[in-house]
């Protein structure tokens, strides 16, 4: 009789020979690999890598230069600027007058010239920042060893000191009409200046496009392209393309619109938040515009350029605590400070049909400027002061007092306890008392009184008095004691 542990060997060797068995018909099912080992890919040369990329660089810069040319616009003042100043590259020039557009659209050159027998030419440019002011006086210096700098600035010039893509815009109209080699060293500053690395600059530096561009339309960008390769000035580009603007030469164009009042609150500079406090690389510009005009025996004139009294008024007691911070930086470092918003009367006067909008004079608003700034000119040139033209920021009352006039009205609404409560802003002088009057105006333009003329600012309106829909209120302000329909008047939008 067989033991266990022999029964266990038998299994085992039967177990074994079944694998064995099986092994050798899955070796016979599966063909032998008779094909050549497979051989590793050889590496690409570094210099065929270097070949990819390079062309890869340069089919992106010449896409980005050919959407420059039909995109980036040429009709830019910026351009107009630098293209004029350039072609009165041997003419004599006295004086130029830096800073943003509200120093381009407030002096005449030629009015100015024909009161002082000089030779003046503007170059000032939308939204240029001071360090750019500096370059343009310092230019205008080396090139025509001009006598007199007028630096041309309002609030938001010291208080807002960089300007997205204004920069980028002001450097490459300065290099487009440059040396090769000067034109390298505009570009690499650009690249290398603060502004590239905290801010928008960094892409409008490289695609120019993407800031200063045209109206994105088939037509616009290939009159734009045109323009760019043909004979077509800056200023013809200009003069088509921006309704209403004419250039009057010396680097000087403007417009001949009026500023509808009844819009005050669409053009206030102050923002919801209120007004900023200097920043202080604005202040350490203007002291290097001083010192560059002080070391080069230059005029500095620093000119707070005209704009509504509302304007002013709405900065509250901002304006002169900033604005006298200021005048300390430019008279501490030698120049002249005037702010022609505090101009006392019998030196200059703006009239409401001065204005093109709530920062920038008309055509005829800078004609009448120039005239009454050529005879400060005139006080300085004479070795007198202009302290008596205006009033100081101390005498900040005084100035509010002398503002006998609604200057603008405005308001808001809101939503309160089922009512719709439009509230309403007086500017005007502190001596002045006001009165208002609400009214509903239906969608076909018909108005009914909600509330008559009285002292209160604010009225009340029943959602249930409402049309359905949108609507309007407007709002009028007189001066009371008159027996005016209004002074001045605002709409404001409120919903049913």
């Amino acid at each position: 009789m067989r033991t266990s542990s022999e029964k266990a060997a038998d299994v085992e060797k039967a177990t074994k020979a079944a694998n064995a068995e099986t092994a050798e018909k899955v070796t016979a099912a599966v063909p032998a690999d008779t094909s050549a080992p497979r051989k590793p890919r050889a590496p690409r040369h570094g210099w065929c890598r270097a070949l990819e990329v390079v062309a890869i660089v340069a089919l992106i810069i010449t896409a980005n230069v050919l959407i420059t040319l039909g995109f980036e616009l040429y009709s830019s003042l910026a351009n107009v600027m630098w293209d004029e100043y350039r072609a009165a590259a041997n003419e004599n020039i006295d004086t130029v007058i830096v800073g943003s557009s509200t120093g381009q659209r407030s002096f005449d050159p030629a009015v100015l010239d024909a009161t002082l027998g000089t030779t003046t030419f503007n170059m000032a440019t939308p939204a240029q920042e001071l360090d750019d002011s500096y370059t343009a006086a310092k230019q205008a210096i080396k090139d025509h060893h001009v006598k007199s700098v007028i630096l041309a600035l309002d609030y938001e010039s010291v208080s807002t000191v960089k300007w997205p893509g204004s920069h980028v815009a002001f450097a490459r109209a300065k290099m487009a009409g440059e040396s090769f080699p000067q034109a390298v060293a505009d570009y690499w500053k650009l690249l290398t200046s603060s502004s590239f690395f905290d801010g928008a600059d960094s892409i409008c530096a490289l695609f120019p496009w993407g800031y200063n561009h045209v109206e994105l339309d088939a037509e616009h960008i290939a009159t734009n392209f045109n323009d760019r390769v043909s004979d077509t000035t800056p200023v013809e580009a200009a003069e088509r393309v921006m309704d209403g603007w004419t250039y009057y030469g010396n680097g000087y164009g403007n417009y001949d619109g009026m500023l509808d009042y009844s819009t005050a609150r669409d053009h206030l500079s102050v923002s919801v938040e209120g007004p900023a406090d200097f920043d202080q690389q604005g202040l350490d510009w203007v002291k290097d515009i001083c010192d560059l005009c002080r070391e080069n025996g230059v005029q500095l004139v620093v000119v707070v350029t005209p704009r509504p009294a509302y304007n002013v008024l709405a900065y509250g007691e901002k304006y002169p605590e900033q604005m006298s911070r200021l005048q300390q930086v430019v008279e501490q470092a030698g120049g002249t400070f005037l702010d022609t918003n505090l101009a006392k009367g019998g030196w200059y006067e703006p009239r409401d049909t001065d204005f093109y909008d709530g920062e920038h004079l008309n055509h005829d608003g800078a004609a009448r400027f120039s005239r009454a700034f050529a005879s400060a000119l005139q006080v300085l040139d004479a070795g007198g002061s202009t302290t008596d033209l205006t009033y100081s920021y101390d005498q900040w009352d005084n100035y509010l007092a002398s503002i006998e006039k609604i200057s603008a009205v405005t308001s808001t609404s809101c939503i309160e306890g089922g009512n719709a409560v439009v509230s309403a802003t007086a500017y005007t002088g502190s001596d002045v008392q006001v009165e208002y009057r609400f009214l509903l105006v239906d969608k076909d333009g018909a108005t009914t009184v909600i509330q008559d003329w009285s002292a209160s600012d604010t009225c009340a309106i029943p959602r249930q008095e409402l049309p359905g829909g949108p609507s309007q209120v407007e709002v009028c302000a007189r001066q009371v004691g008159s027996t005016a329909d209004y002074e001045r008047y605002c709409m404001q939008d409120i919903s049913g």
